[in-house]
């Protein structure tokens, strides 16, 4: 790597202008923390050999942070997996096990026809098989659906 004569100067000058200023590059009132960083006057983090994690917020060795996150996230997955094992372990409750199903409105009671209405019921159904054929071989419910598919409109009792 080539490095043109004026760069080199150019570097030379600020780091013998931060050298004279601050020697060794930190500030002479910092002292080192509990972890053993000191924090310069630009805000950089500057490591004793020996330092170690322990000082969340202030200066800390590079990746004290991100250790930090890998154990919360370790201990979140324990947690997890226990709660997880509790559920399986778990008898599930009785309201649980069965799906909730929405009311229904209870069928009107069944009244007996008489044999007049019965012989009119089969002369109507008599004329709507004559008139839909392939009606024969669809249940009496599908056939009520299909000639009154609202129930709305169904007739109340009489």
């Amino acid at each position: 790597m080539v490095i043109s004569r004026a760069v080199a100067i150019a570097l030379l000058s600020v780091a013998s202008a931060l050298l004279t200023v601050l020697p060794g590059g930190a500030s002479r009132a910092a002292e080192p923390n509990a972890c053993g960083c000191t924090q310069t006057d630009s805000g950089a983090c500057v490591c004793e050999k020996k330092a170690r994690c322990g000082c969340p917020g202030l200066c800390e060795p590079q990746g004290c942070e991100a250790s930090r996150e890998k154990a919360f996230q370790r201990e979140l997955d324990a947690e997890t997996k226990k709660a997880r094992e509790a559920d399986r372990r778990r008898p599930p409750d009785k309201s649980e096990a069965a799906p909730r199903v929405a009311p229904t409105v209870p069928p009107r009671p069944a009244h007996t026809m008489t044999p007049v209405q019965q012989k009119e019921l089969v002369r109507l159904l008599d004329l709507y098989f004559a008139a839909h054929p392939g009606a024969r071989a669809r249940s009496a419910g599908a056939l009520r659906d299909e000639v009154l598919p609202d129930p709305a409109r169904a007739p109340q009792g009489r």
